[in-house]
C-alpha cells in the first residue's frame, strides 16, 4: 500500500460560495496545479458503528475504511484506509480490482465486498455513498495544500439511488507535520472570520440518511 502523513484542518466562514473560497486562496497567492475531480467514496463500518461512535464521541484515534474512484472512471478503484491522530493523518491507498457492473452498482460492489479476503477476516459492513466536488490549491512556496469541496450528496448502500444533498462547502488544509510552524504563522495573518471545524463527510451523511429513514 502506498502511505503518507499529514496534518489536515478544515475551516468554514459560515453560509458562503465556493467564490468566496476560491477568492481568498487567490489573494493569499495560491494556485491551482490541476483540474477539479469529482470524488466518489463507499464508506464502510463496524457493525456496531465503532468508527462513527468514535468520530462523534471526539476519540483522539480513529480510522475510516473506503473504496474510492474520481471522475466517473469505473477502472480507477483504490481501497483506502484512513488513521487519524487529532489532527495528524495517515493514509494508505492501494489500488484494487473491482470487476464492475455497469447496470448494476450495488451488486458490483456486494461481490467484492464478499470475495475480498480483506473484509472476510473483519467485522465490517458497507454503510453509504458520498460524491462531492473537489478543487485542488497549492501556496506558492508549495508547503500548503488546499481543497474546496462543493455539491457534497450521499446516498444509503441498501438504496443507491435514494439521493440527499448536503450544503455544507468546506475548505480544508493539508500540509505536512514538518510545517506546523509555518501553518500557524499563515494563519495567524488571516482576518477573515475562518473557523475551524470538526466535520467528516462519513459522519453528516450517516445522520442526514438516518434523520430520513433511510439507515436500517
Amino acid at each position: 500500500m502506498k502511505s503518507e502523513s499529514r496534518i489536515e484542518r478544515k475551516f468554514t466562514v459560515g453560509p458562503c460560495n465556493r467564490e468566496f473560497f476560491e477568492k481568498f486562496l487567490k489573494i493569499r497567492s495560491f494556485h491551482k496545479p490541476y483540474n477539479d475531480r469529482e470524488v466518489s467514496s463507499i464508506y464502510f463500518d463496524t457493525y456496531d458503528f465503532n468508527f462513527l461512535r468514535a468520530n462523534i464521541d471526539g476519540i483522539g484515534s480513529r480510522k475510516k475504511i473506503r473504496i474510492r474512484w474520481y471522475n466517473n472512471d469505473f477502472k480507477t478503484f483504490s481501497f483506502e484506509e484512513k488513521s487519524k491522530k487529532n489532527f495528524l493523518v495517515s493514509k494508505q491507498v492501494q489500488k484494487i480490482n473491482f470487476l464492475f457492473e455497469k447496470d448494476n452498482f450495488k451488486k458490483s460492489l456486494d461481490e467484492y465486498y464478499k470475495n475480498d479476503k480483506y473484509f472476510n477476516d473483519t467485522n465490517y459492513q458497507i454503510v453509504l455513498k458520498t460524491n462531492y466536488s473537489r478543487s485542488y490549491w497549492l501556496s506558492n512556496d508549495k508547503k500548503i495544500r488546499a481543497t474546496i469541496d462543493t455539491n457534497l450528496s450521499t446516498s444509503p448502500f441498501i438504496d443507491l439511488d435514494k439521493i440527499i444533498k448536503i450544503p455544507e462547502i468546506i475548505l480544508e488544509f493539508k500540509y505536512l507535520p514538518r510545517h506546523e510552524d509555518y501553518f500557524r504563522n499563515f494563519y495567524k495573518t488571516i482576518e477573515s472570520g475562518l473557523r475551524a471545524v470538526k466535520f467528516s463527510k462519513y459522519v453528516k451523511s450517516f445522520f442526514e440518511l438516518n434523520n430520513s429513514g433511510l439507515i436500517k
